[in-house]
């Protein structure tokens, strides 16, 4: 794989550049690649598979730069498509270094299903899972799976994704089913390109977009598994580009496509209707319907096993779509800004609304009642999926407005993203399990730092699953950086741009000192805490995670070090019959039930809590 790895990566410049630039690339590369043989022999303990998914990124890194910035390239949306096919060719064995997961694996039981069975009844696929591509032993129906007349078991998922896969099953079985993903991440690419030429975005900004769309968060990741978030970003991208166009064989395939991969996506298809004439809206309506009568013929409701509740906005609750628009945009853990930075470009052309591209101005208003629905939800962070998966299907629409806007921004801000956007590629690539959530409210950056230096650094990250401090905070800045980046854009206020790389350094430089401080609230399953003994509650991969009240349980022996401030405290918890714990040399009596006891530390710094008698699970302790 290596030997095909470097092959590739040579050929890719042969595609799309020419010329000097071609040369300079391949110099570039070769020396590159030299210097970094001789420092992965000398420094670092990082495992082989590492070092090469490292040095392949940074190549494909360097080879998107010359493209960006060269002089000599042969630029087309269908290069650049066959550049991203032959990346998501070398990127997806890293994928396949552990057992797919979260909804893949039905996914691709259900297509089984289908080339062997021809039908969806999954209860021989269940009988036979040691026969199985999904490798996962351990799958069985869902709660609240259909059940047919006669016994059938048939999957909750919808079965437009599987059947698209079932020929490239065929021919290379799970291999073969992630091929066809890739194929529809290599369209989409394609597609979103030709959007931007529709939309008279200059090459330039195109080929500066194209490797942020391609080769990044989270259009790469998903075009690596088996999920319907790339395909319906296809379908939705070659919808947009069919109304904005007036070509309805365009549109109506693209739009019956996106609708039958996932029900969710009826709510984009009638913004899209409403904001069109009549004749236009009852030919979607008609759309719309084709997926509820296969759900109805499935399962016998029109919405399969969802509740039409679930296609209802909750207006009666504000405070929960400020957390939801907040979180999509900052949370540490799921947020555009931590998980896709570049897309947040996107959010910035909002500001400039009348000059953007129609198309981008489409798409987004076709979001507007699927956001409505989503984001006061808690499955606005993915639940049981990779980052961003529920607005992936927007993405291209936000690419598109990053490349309108992209000769107003600063090219420090682009380097900042740009060092953020390989960080969370080489983490994704290297450790594929790690990008499923477990909607603990911590990344994995936060995480490795409070590991690494026994105190909260998971803090200093926002995060709206746990609401903290730093996500009031970085709610405010980013109001604040849309409103004076609007300003600063303005035709003659270009030299009062300030230095965001400096800037940027100074707010990590304090938040570095600030995050090894103790903390108002102990959360007693981060990873700051050092335990001896005890565990996690609820499990690190429960499903819903978040919607469980607990933390850590504690037993007579075990034991437990974090950082913690002088003065009294309410320490959260909950056991079964009565418990002791002692804290800071004091022992405390825990009644039970879920109850709360005043706690008092005498010093700043760390502190023990042991476990006496009896067993309690610890929720959290917050300073008063």
């Amino acid at each position: 794989m290596i030997t095909v790895t470097a092959i590739i990566i040579a050929i890719l410049p042969l595609i799309l550049l020419r010329g000097r630039t071609l040369l300079a690339c391949w110099s570039t590369l070769v020396a590159f690649d030299a210097l970094a043989w001789i420092v992965c022999r000398q420094t670092l303990g990082l495992e082989r598979n590492v070092w090469l998914i490292v040095l392949a990124v940074l190549n494909v890194a360097i080879f998107s730069l010359f493209v960006a910035r060269g002089e000599n390239v042969r630029w087309s949306a269908t290069r650049a498509a066959l550049v991203a096919a032959l990346v998501y060719a070398i990127a997806m064995p890293a994928m396949l270094q552990v057992p797919i997961d979260g909804d893949e694996p039905w996914y691709l039981l259900i297509t089984e299903s289908l080339a062997h069975d021809r039908d969806l009844d999954l209860a021989n696929q269940y009988r036979t899972l040691a026969q199985s591509q999904t490798q996962r032993p351990d799958l069985g129906p869902l709660p609240g799976d259909p059940i047919g007349p006669h016994g059938e078991q048939y999957s909750r998922h919808e079965p437009f994704l599987p059947l698209l896969l079932v020929p490239g099953y065929l021919i290379g079985g799970l291999l073969g089913a992630l091929a066809t993903i890739a194929l529809f991440g290599a369209l989409l690419v394609r597609s979103t390109l030709r959007m931007f030429e529709d939309e008279g975005i200059s090459d330039s900004a195109a080929r500066a977009v194209f490797p942020f769309l391609a080769f990044a968060p989270p259009i790469l990741f998903y075009s690596l598994r088996i999920w319907p978030e790339v395909p319906a970003a296809f379908f939705f991208v070659e919808a947009v580009r069919g109304v904005t166009q007036r070509r309805a064989k365009r549109w109506l395939p693209a739009l019956l496509g996106l609708v039958l991969l996932k029900l969710r996506f009826v709510l984009i298809a009638v913004s899209l209707g409403v904001r069109r004439q009549s004749r236009r809206f009852l030919i979607i309506a008609a759309i719309i319907a084709i997926p509820l009568l296969i759900a109805l013929a499935i399962s016998g409701r029109l919405t399969n096993v969802h509740s039409i509740k679930e296609l209802i906005p909750i207006f009666d609750r504000p405070l929960w779509y400020l957390r939801g628009f907040f979180g999509l945009l900052l949370d540490g853990m799921s947020g555009i800004a931590f998980q896709a930075p570049f897309y947040l470009l996107g959010i910035y052309a909002l500001t400039r609304w009348k000059s953007t591209p129609n198309a981008f101005r489409t798409g987004m208003i076709a979001s507007i009642l699927y956001l409505v629905v989503l984001i006061p939800r808690a499955e606005w962070h993915g639940g049981w999926a990779p980052p961003l998966r529920y607005i992936v299907v927007f993405m291209p629409i936000l690419a598109l407005g990053a490349a309108a806007v992209w000769d107003r921004v600063s090219p420090a801000i682009i380097a900042i993203i740009s060092a953020a956007t390989i960080g969370l590629v080489i983490h994704g690539l290297a450790w594929p399990w790690r990008l499923f959530h477990i909607a603990n409210g911590e990344n994995p950056l936060g995480e490795w730092l409070s590991e690494k230096y026994a105190t909260d650094f998971s803090r200093i990250f926002p995060s709206f699953i746990r609401a903290n401090d730093a996500a009031i905070v970085a709610s405010v800045v980013l109001i604040a950086l849309l409103l004076v980046g609007r300003a600063l854009a303005r035709p003659g206020r270009a030299e009062a741009r300030p230095t965001w790389i400096a800037l940027f350094a100074l707010a990590l430089a304090h938040a570095f000192v600030e995050a090894q401080k103790p903390g108002s609230v102990i959360e007693f399953e981060d990873a700051h805490v050092q335990h001896k003994g005890g565990e996690m509650y609820p499990q690190l991969y429960t499903m819903a995670r978040f919607l469980y009240r607990g933390g850590w349980i504690v037993r007579a022996g075990d034991s437990m070090t974090f950082l913690a401030k002088r003065g009294a405290s309410t320490l959260h918890y909950s056991c079964g019959a009565p418990a002791m714990i002692e804290l800071g040399g004091r022992a405390y009596l825990l009644e039970p039930q879920y109850k709360s006891i005043r706690v008092d530390l005498d010093h700043d710094g760390r502190v023990t809590l042991r476990g006496i008698s009896g067993e309690v699970n610890l929720d959290r302790m917050q300073h008063e």
